[in-house]
């Protein structure tokens, strides 16, 4: 029993490690989605500790109500790895609105100019303002990675199809 308990353990390790976390390809690390649905300032009676600090991170510099406002909306961070910096890098966000239908939406983020070297990197697309009152909450996404033209990795939420 010891032993098929340490050959499983082996090979969860060996596909671990064997994934993306290796570093030996250009790929999407982690999307993070931070939806801010209040204007109220984060105060310490807010629950978790990372929403406040997110919360603070998105509303910095808002002064007034108006400002905070416009801050309401849907924030994604999306973390990927470089392993070839000096190709044209692309990363290209599918998304659908809850006014908008099914009508996917396209947001994009472009590297075209050779990075310094090797490593991760953080891209964010943000949706507040007057685009996020008028078009709602962002209901599904997909995000693609490409490096020069082709796509290596991709992400998507739960609903998307």
């Amino acid at each position: 029993m010891r032993a098929f308990l340490c050959s499983i353990f082996t090979a969860v390790v060996a596909v671990a490690f064997s994934s993306c976390a290796s570093y030996d390809r250009t790929c999407i690390l982690e999307v993070s989605d931070l939806p801010l649905k209040t204007s109220e300032e984060p105060s310490k009676a807010w629950e978790s500790a990372p929403l406040r600090a997110n919360a603070l991170y998105v509303m910095h510099g808002a002064e007034s109500e108006k400002a905070r406002r416009n801050c309401i909306g849907d924030y994604y961070f999306v973390t990927w790895y470089d392993a070839q910096p000096s190709q044209p890098v692309r990363l290209v966000m599918r998304y659908t609105q809850a006014a908008t239908g099914s009508q996917v939406l396209t947001s994009r983020v472009e590297r075209t100019k050779p990075r310094m070297s090797r490593g991760r990197h953080t891209e964010r697309f943000f949706f507040s303002g007057e685009e996020r009152r008028l078009k709602g909450d962002i209901l599904t996404w997909r995000i693609d990675l490409y490096v020069n033209g082709q796509v290596v990795d991709s992400k998507q939420s739960y609903l998307w199809e």
